[in-house]
């Protein structure tokens, strides 16, 4: 069995705690619901529990409250560092007491007295989670979800036939600690996943694709097999959740994405289509493979991946290649808005442009040199004035002289 590290479901940091006498430090998002229990005094709480005092009075937000053996309980983990083997009996005392709202009480304490030891206590959770009280499998369930983040093999078993449970309130219970899990321990999701995802039941299987997307970022070879068995699901619903990692996957393992992209791009199912769309949209598209597909959805019967794929035509083809294509697909194009952006592409403006467009195609003349190499620069000016200017000095220069 793998060993593994308490952590915190919310935040994935390690818990960390120390022997008596070292300071213990907690994450606050793995720390009991505070209450009227938190008033009461460390020497008090086993008596309490063990009821040698039936009850006591404490001040809680500046009220008086009457605390009893079911607070005691909840205030446990208080004193799980300092007195652990009491702690521990009394725990195991109440998770097995006959009165429901004590076992109610005792599942309250047990994900964070599990901290310091857990000997029994997951075999009681497991069977109350088939109590015959309302309220405490409730409880059990809660208290399921919280632990289960923290201490995934020793919940396992529970965990998997929670998933499986015909309840859909426990159901829920358990998918929420799987879906907490998949950053922390991506491998039992995947675990779990496996065989879920396996089952003939569509409705498991669908709950099961919904964790999919949260785990796609887990760069896995498990995980992308997952993914892309749900994509060959006979569920459509099933295929669409899947296909919701697809943009995911766009990101982190592009190569993957184009394989997975490939099939989903002209899935029956119009959800895995837009999904696929969307991926497709923010990956490098060039590639042979990658122009055989945009040609392929470019003749698809849904009109947005003919409008993707066409736009796409420019990343993908050269100038003339684009309009080979383009004419192609004129031919059995309806739609107006698609004919005219086929058209467009279909056009070469050298021959066909306006005559600005014809005119961006025309060469410059080139710069006249010397045989130096020197630009040429015209000579012609200063001779030209003189020729000019000449005669008119002349004639005037005479008149001036007749009168």
């Amino acid at each position: 069995m793998k060993e593994y590290i308490a952590r915190d479901p919310k935040t994935g940091m390690p818990l960390a705690f120390g022997k008596s006498g070292i300071s213990v430090k907690v994450d606050e998002a793995y720390r009991a619901p505070k209450g009227p229990w938190d008033a009461i005094k460390h020497y008090d709480i086993i008596s309490l529990c063990d009821g040698t005092i039936q009850a006591l009075e404490v001040r809680w937000k500046e009220k008086p409250q009457l605390i009893t053996r079911n607070d005691a309980i909840r205030a446990l983990p208080r004193i799980m560092r300092e007195q652990p083997e009491l702690v521990h009996k009394q725990l195991t005392m109440a998770l097995s007491d006959i009165k429901p709202e004590v076992r109610i009480s005792a599942l309250f304490s047990l994900p964070y007295c599990a901290l310091v030891e857990t000997d029994e206590l997951f075999e009681h959770l497991h069977e109350l989670l088939d109590d015959v009280d309302v309220n405490v499998r409730k409880a059990a369930s809660t208290c399921l979800e919280i632990v289960a983040p923290v201490f995934p093999s020793a919940t396992e078993e529970t965990l998997f036939q929670e998933l499986q449970s015909s309840v859909a309130s426990r159901r829920k219970h358990a998918y929420s600690a799987l879906k907490e899990m998949c950053q922390v321990w991506p491998e039992v999701v995947v675990n779990h996943l496996d065989e879920l995802l396996r089952s003939e039941n569509q409705n498991l299987r669908l709950e099961a694709s919904k964790i999919l997307p949260p785990l796609a970022r887990t760069k896995s070879a498990s995980v992308w097999d997952l993914i892309g068995w749900s994509l060959t699901d006979e569920s459509g619903p099933v295929r669409a959740q899947a296909a919701r990692t697809l943009p995911t996957l766009a990101n982190i393992h592009p190569q993957m994405a184009k394989i997975l992209i490939e099939n989903s791009l002209f899935d029956t199912n119009n959800q895995v289509r837009k999904s696929a769309l969307r991926a497709l949209k923010s990956i490098d598209v060039s590639g042979f493979r990658m122009n055989r597909l945009c040609i392929d959805g470019a003749r698809h019967s849904d009109s947005e991946i003919r409008r993707a794929c066409i736009l796409m035509m420019p990343r993908l083809f050269t100038e003339s290649e684009m309009r080979i294509q383009a004419l192609e697909l004129l031919r059995q194009e309806t739609r107006p808005e698609l004919i005219s952006l086929l058209e467009e592409l279909s056009i070469d403006p050298e021959i066909e442009g306006g005559e600005e467009e014809k005119n961006r195609f025309l060469a410059p003349s080139p710069q006249a040199t010397n045989e130096d190499g020197t630009p040429l620069l015209p000579t012609y000016e200063r001779g030209l004035d003189k020729e000019i200017t000449g005669p008119k000095s002349d004639e005037k220069s005479k008149s001036d002289k007749n009168s």
